[in-house]
């Protein structure tokens, strides 16, 4: 399992809003979607669309699931491919280059798609969902996570480039237009995640877009702090105390599960 700065690229620097960083917020997003999909899925072929660096295809891999990849950055590809190559476990996986709106793989050949923080990025939503629709098979799941309430827009949404921030409502209606069945939708990050993002997230997210145009270096005191394994690993567990109030709007984002249904049923 990759953990810390160095695992995700043995260069030294990193670029904000292009790499998939891992620290306790990431770590902790992950863990709740390779929750759900142990609770959703017991086996099958998963696509994990924005697949950055490969960390939660790697543990997917671990847990027996067959598991594809879609990233925009050539980089990538290369770096997560050659991770999954280590597994005996992932032999018949790989990842492509492309784009959420028009991704290479056939139609109805994955058990579920897994897009997670990538909506946000698109110009059209509506595209993306439609694809992972086209994607899976008869009664397959999709699993998405995306910022929460246009109100808590904040600098680390313009570094990362987004176009949007979503509420619960709007991401529903978005997947019922597509003809999938939303199965469960619930508010994640809060009260501790919202207060780390808040008043130790955005430090470091301003602390990297003042230096070298959002590049940042494992060098740099703030980043090995803010990132190191030990750091990631114990805020990330702590964060699962948010899990007890999931059912309130304030939390700094959403997961949700939807499942194909095939168009003209109820």
């Amino acid at each position: 399992m990759i953990s810390g700065l160095k695992a995700v690229n043995s260069a030294r620097e990193f670029q904000w809003g292009s790499w998939q960083i891992i620290g306790p917020r990431h770590y902790f997003r992950e863990k709740m979607i390779l929750n759900t999909i142990l609770k959703k899925l017991k086996g099958g072929k998963i696509l994990d669309v924005g697949c950055g660096t490969g960390s939660l295809l790697l543990q997917l891999a671990q847990h027996g699931y067959q598991v594809n990849g879609v990233d925009m950055s050539q980089e990538c590809v290369s770096r997560t491919n050659e991770l999954l190559s280590a597994f005996a476990s992932a032999t018949r996986s790989f990842v492509k280059k492309g784009n959420a709106e028009h991704i290479d793989y056939p139609d109805g050949i994955f058990d579920a798609v897994i897009a997670a923080e990538v909506l946000e990025h698109l110009e059209d939503d509506s595209s993306a969902v439609k694809e992972f629709y086209r994607l899976l098979k008869s009664d397959g799941i999709c699993l998405i996570t995306v910022p929460a309430n246009p109100d808590l827009w904040d600098i680390s949404d313009d570094i990362a480039g987004h176009k949007r921030r979503y509420n619960k409502e709007d991401l529903i209606r978005l997947f019922n237009k597509m003809s999938f069945n939303v199965e469960s939708v619930f508010y994640w990050g809060f009260p501790l995640l919202r207060f780390y993002h808040r008043f130790i997230f955005l430090k470091l997210a301003r602390h990297v877009s003042e230096k070298r145009n959002g590049t940042m270096s494992t060098e740099d005191t703030v980043v090995r702090v803010g990132f190191s394994r030990w750091t990631t690993a114990i805020l990330g567990n702590l964060f699962r105390f948010d899990n007890l109030f999931k059912s309130l709007p304030l939390g700094i984002g959403i997961l949700l599960v939807a499942r194909k249904r095939e168009k003209g049923q109820a």
